[in-house]
């Protein structure tokens, strides 16, 4: 026995001499430099694609079967920019020989440092990666396992790697740097840690982060479906380039990858965008196919508009109505198809409910229905001091998506006047949005308006057509212009379309019809049977102006009013005002876009009133007294033109003495004898005087008297 042990000893021995001699001698008589043909062959074979071992492979026998390749390059797809898809400056493994024996596998450390991956996806979907992948499936797929040992592999290290990624489909490009990942101990009986850290950027958009992660990984070295424990997960930087915003997200609460039923759970993700906080969970299902997450999520309160004037420059309202903004609700997506429920948006004093089934992101094509409280719209108007609009000609590219959805307001306020019970109907293709019907209650009465939009349209982007019925003029117009300018019940019919809806100053392209109908009202501010008293003495001297109590007001049982718009003025066609005792017409302009008013009105006294008790005020009847409007909309100017008054009240008397003026005035100007030959008439011939010499004396009349003749003629309206 003892010799036999000896003998096994000796054996022993020797097989180790000879392993520790080929350690030293292999290296020194084998490079496996020799072999980088036949190593980049096989390489091929196993991915697929050409490799290329620039540099020197330098290689190590005992205890460790090691290889370290240096300055390796990969080729890129056909039909892909660039040449290379993978450049490693340097590649190591090593593997321990003796537990081969055993036919166990204990893999010591591999490492890649400093590599540049390019990856790419075409527009057509492809990617420059996919044919690796199924030539490693394809290859795994035909090679049976027939190893009964173990596997661990001491560690994974990458250092320095960088990935540029570009995808032609979305139009996304991303840089992903200072890449790093670290695992402990690989093996089938224990789970690894997995450190990783990484900077990724996205040029077009400014996004800039810093990532790192802390996993444990289970079964990552069996069968067994891998389950992944995410412990820490940060991301930190800034969102925008242009709002130096910072950006930062963090688990609160360890999440969960299980690969074995394809689930993913986070239950508290905090999301930090500058002031703004979000809490989220997130859940997955089937995500290594079509990856359906869902989530509920909370906004706590914030101040909006700061937030959106870091963001983009520009205030978004001058007002507080932002600054205590909120919001809350229940989300999933698959795909392209996002569903949000039980929403919730508060600011202010206004509380927005709703759901939205958008079932394609891509090309915004969905549903859904909004429901608000109240709405003070002037809040986000601003005023003109503050305000920085600027000029949007170029609207082509407006999509709207396909969208139908509904929105109900119960209360809104815009430009001072209010709305209730507000409906609207909207409906969107492309370049076009249709809201049809817009009902509301306003002002004791009812609205109703349709309003189409086309950007693609040459003229006519905006089509308007605006009914009121039955509508209180006196309160909406003392809350529009903040004065009681006008009462009554009244209908309004307006047809309007712009052309350029998104310029600086839209209703520059605006034209339409107007055509609106009051009754039972009066005009504040214009005492017209004061201005006709005050045109009666300018008339008649002897009439004395009654006393003014104060009171500008002129009532009326109907007015009409219809009129034209083109390029933001209003010209009326039509304007009337009646009463039993009064009747006012005119010719008015209206400039929407300076709010200036020009033009004459003409009231006429039909009957006396019984404030006007005197006789003397008949010589008021039928007599047409012309006031002129002009300056603010608002606050015209408001007084009669005199040469107006004369010209309209005296006509009669100025034709009936205007022969016997002319007449003087040819006497001073001609003398009598030239004054009597003009007025004689043609037919004066027949007495004996003969024709031709009158023609005669005509025709050698000086120029000067017949420029005179001519001036005379033109002033008396005589003239051609």
């Amino acid at each position: 026995m003892k010799k036999l042990f000896k003998w096994l000893l000796r054996i022993f021995l020797t097989l180790l001499i000879l392993v520790i001699v080929a350690a030293v001698v292999l290296p020194l008589i084998i490079d496996p430099n020799d072999y980088k043909q036949d190593i980049e062959e096989r390489i091929q074979a196993q991915i697929g694609r050409p490799a290329h071992l620039n540099g020197e492979i330098k290689w190590s026998v005992f205890p460790w079967l090691a290889l370290t390749f240096n300055d390796v390059s990969i080729d890129n797809a056909k039909g892909f920019k660039g040449k290379n898809l993978a450049e490693i400056q340097q590649l190591s493994a090593r593997v321990k020989i003796l537990p081969l024996i055993k036919k166990d596998i204990e893999i010591g450390k591999v490492s890649i440092d400093k590599a540049v991956f390019n990856l790419q996806v075409s527009k057509s979907g492809m990617s420059n990666w996919q044919s690796i992948l199924d030539s490693l499936d394809s290859d795994q797929s035909s090679e049976s396992s027939t190893s009964s040992g173990t596997l661990s592999i001491e560690g994974i290290g990458l250092s320095d790697i960088e990935v540029n990624y570009t995808d032609a489909q979305s139009n996304t490009h991303a840089i992903i740097s200072k890449l790093a990942l670290n695992t402990g101990k690989l093996n089938t009986q224990s789970s690894v840690d997995i450190d990783i850290d990484l900077h990724i950027n996205v040029p077009d958009t400014g996004l800039d982060l810093d990532f790192s992660t802390d996993i444990i990984a289970t079964n990552l070295l069996t069968n067994k479906p891998i389950q992944l424990d995410v412990n820490e997960l940060n991301l930190a930087g800034q969102l925008s380039s242009e709002g130096h915003i910072r950006l930062d997200i963090s688990l609160e609460q360890v999440g969960k990858i299980n690969l074995d039923n394809d689930t993913l759970s986070f239950p508290e993700i905090s999301i930090n965008v500058g002031d703004a906080n979000i809490t989220s969970n997130v859940s997955a299902k089937n995500i290594s196919g079509n990856m359906h997450l869902s989530g509920s999520y909370k906004l706590a309160t914030f101040d909006m508009n700061k937030f959106l004037t870091e963001l983009t420059g520009t205030p978004v309202v001058s007002s507080d109505a932002f600054d205590d903004f909120s919001s809350s609700g229940q989300w999933s997506l698959i795909g392209e198809h996002l569903k949000i429920d039980k929403l919730v948006v508060l600011f202010d004093k206004s509380k927005i409910t709703g759901n939205a089934d958008i079932k394609d992101l891509d090309k915004l094509t969905g549903t859904f229905n909004i429901h608000i409280n109240s709405l003070n719209i002037d809040d986000f108007l601003g005023d003109e001091e503050s305000s920085t609009a600027t000029s949007q000609n170029d609207d082509s590219d407006i999509n709207f998506g396909q969208l139908t959805g509904n929105i109900k307001i119960d209360s809104l306020l815009a430009s001072g006047t209010k709305m209730q019970n507000i409906s609207i109907k909207v409906k969107t293709s492309g370049a076009k949005l249709v809201m049809d019907p817009v009902k509301a209650d306003f002002y004791q009465g009812h609205l109703i308006t349709a309003i189409k939009v086309d950007t693609k349209a040459k003229s006519n982007k905006v089509i308007v057509e605006h009914k009121m019925s039955k509508i209180q003029a006196g309160p909406l117009l003392t809350d529009l212009a903040g004065s009681q300018l006008l009462t009554g019940i009244g209908n309004l019919n307006i047809d309007i379309n712009i052309d350029e809806p998104f310029s600086e100053v839209p209703l520059k392209t605006a034209h339409g019809h107007i055509d609106y109908r009051l009754g039972n009202g009066a005009i504040y501010g214009v005492d017209v049977f004061g201005m006709m008293q005050k045109g009666l003495s300018l008339l008649y001297p002897e009439v004395k102006k009654i006393d003014d109590d104060g009171i500008k007001k002129t009532s009326f049982a109907e007015m009409r009013l219809l009129a034209d718009i083109d390029k933001g003025i209003i010209t009326t066609k039509v304007l009337k005002i009646e009463s039993p005792y009064l009747k006012i017409t005119g010719d008015l302009t209206i400039d929407l876009i300076n709010m200036k008013i020009d033009g004459t009105i003409q009231p006429v006294l039909l009957e006396i009133p019984e404030q006007l008790v005197s006789d003397k005020y008949k010589k008021l009847l039928n007599l047409p007294i012309p006031v002129s409007l002009s300056g603010s909309l608002l606050e015209p100017k408001i007084y009669i033109d005199p040469k107006k008054l004369l010209l309209a009240t005296q006509k009669k008397r100025i034709d009936k003495e205007k022969d016997k003026l002319k007449g003087k005035l040819f006497d001073s100007l001609f003398g009598k004898e030239k004054n009597k030959s003009t007025e004689q008439n043609p037919t004066d011939a027949q007495d004996g005087e003969n024709p031709e010499k009158n023609k005669e004396e005509q025709k050698n009349e000086s120029v000067e008297d017949q420029l005179k003749k001519k001036l005379l003629d033109n002033l008396f309206g005589d003239g051609d």
